[in-house]
């Protein structure tokens, strides 16, 4: 007895929710038919559909109550229920779903219908207002929904983009007393003068100097050829790193072999320089850079005018390895006068490659970079051989979370003017990335040097950043 009570409440418990879904599907079905009322003014066809449609919804009703009551009478007499229940509920879910279906395909007859009456109406409002424009009316006219407003006020987006860094440093070691610096503040101005020509001006002051023009150059883009014209003040392209400024370097200093040939400056110089995107060759893409400057650095040249001025040369190879990695190799030339009256030349032959991984859709997370150059130096000299030198830097980095970011840098260095003199040193270094703006960075440093023997020193550097061009690389 037990069983059979079971099993009539579990069929009455489903016909419950099948009377739901019914009472759902007539509710839904006289939102629809109200919200037509509301609407545009139906047309005599869609008058017939809505009536069919509420003959339907009624027709539906009643079978819901009838049901309602029958499950009410089981439910009081609490009898077994009735053999042909299961069947009745079938046939009333079939007859739910035919209904259903049906009112879904009525709802879309009538969206159709709103849609076109709508269209109608709009048709004759149009010819109505052309009608009255043709006979003379000073009506407002058709409303678009369009406003024009004049270019005049658009002048603010005319201002350059201006941006502030700055370098910040407490330094200590063997040989150097411990002290807090102030590094070198830069001020950039950038700017797209039109489609053609962009102006680039950068202001430094370093702790111990005044304000120096750093660079100061326009550049013509996209010329015929896939040329790019610069003329001006401007870091010369001799590998990778000599383009970038100080704040821009992935450690505390540029590496020794570019402190060794250009100073801790870096080479500069006022000229002009000519970019090529070459046509598709053995690489991804190729791109040879040469550049006429006026020579004035003051370690490797001696050129104060354009009497002698040093020519530079850059080929660029870079190949798309994956998806996820590329590689770069560039062959470096540069030739300048050493001493003017003597004529005596300084030559420097370099090969710089870099190698950086960052996985797809993760490289704000994960990031590994491999970087390094090689460099050889031919200085001539007074009654004797030209000195012969070479040098170089490896370092590699690894990105491990989105803020932290370590690495190591090994440089091997001869002295470019004495003979026999050399050093070599180690610098690990842990970055931190509070944010785009601001950047912390903690760097040791070991150097042997086979003269004056062993250096360590610590660096701790703080990084800040205002404005559109936050440690910018090139």
């Amino acid at each position: 007895m037990r069983r059979r009570c079971t099993g009539g409440r579990t069929s009455a418990w489903l016909l419950i929710l099948l009377l739901a879904a019914a009472t759902g599907g007539a509710h839904a079905a006289e939102q629809q038919a109200e919200s037509s009322k509301s609407g545009a003014k139906a047309s005599p066809a869609q008058e017939q559909v809505l009536k069919a449609l509420q003959q339907q919804v009624e027709l539906l009703k009643k079978q819901v109550e009838a049901l309602q009551q029958q499950l009410q009478a089981l439910q009081d007499q609490a009898t077994p229920a009735s053999p042909n229940l299961k069947e009745q509920v079938e046939l009333l879910k079939k007859q739910l779903e035919a209904v259903q279906q049906q009112l879904e395909a009525m709802q879309a007859q009538q969206e159709a219908a709103k849609q076109e009456a709508e269209k109608e109406r709009l048709k004759a409002a149009a010819a109505a207002a052309v009608a009255k424009a043709g006979q003379g009316g000073e009506g407002e006219g058709v409303k678009t929904g369009t406003s024009f407003v004049s270019g005049t006020r658009m002048q603010p987006q005319l201002n350059p983009e201006i941006s502030v860094t700055g370098d910040m440093f407490t330094i200590g070691g063997d040989h150097e007393k411990e002290r807090a610096s102030a590094g070198e503040w830069e001020v950039d101005v950038q700017s797209y003068l039109d489609p053609f020509s962009r102006v680039h001006l950068t202001l430094s002051k370093p702790e111990d100097a005044g304000v120096d023009v750093e660079e100061g150059y326009v550049s013509w883009l996209n010329l015929p050829g896939s040329l790019t014209l610069t003329f001006g003040r401007k870091r010369q392209q001799f590998g990778v790193l000599n383009r970038w400024h100080p704040h821009a370097y992935d450690q505390a200093d540029p590496p020794l072999v570019l402190q060794e040939s250009f100073g801790e400056e870096g080479l500069k110089g006022t000229g002009v320089s000519v970019d090529w995107l070459m046509p598709h060759l053995w690489a991804t893409t190729n791109e040879l850079t040469v550049e006429v400057m006026n020579g004035d650095n003051p370690v490797a040249f001696a050129g104060e005018d354009w009497q002698h001025p040093s020519f530079l040369s850059r080929l660029k190879n870079y190949w798309d390895l994956t998806a996820d990695s590329y590689l770069e190799i560039g062959l470096n030339e540069l030739h300048g006068n050493a001493n003017p009256e003597l004529h005596l030349n300084h030559d420097f032959h370099a090969v710089d490659f870099t190698y950086n991984w960052y996985p797809a859709k993760r490289e704000m997370y994960r990031d590994f970079t491999v970087r390094g150059m090689v460099l050889r130096s031919v200085k001539d000299r007074v009654g004797t051989t030209a000195r012969r030198a070479w040098g170089g830097y490896i370092y590699g980095q690894f990105k491990f979370t989105p803020h932290w970011i370590s690495g190591l840098r090994f440089d091997r260095v001869d002295d470019q003017q004495n003979d026999g003199h050399h050093y070599w040193g180690v610098a690990p270094y842990v970055t931190f990335w509070q944010s785009e703006f601001v950047r912390l960075r903690a760097q040791g440093e070991f150097r042997k040097d086979n003269m004056f023997g062993k250096d360590r020193r610590v660096l701790l550097q703080i990084t800040v950043a205002a404005g559109p061009h936050k440690h910018e690389n090139y």
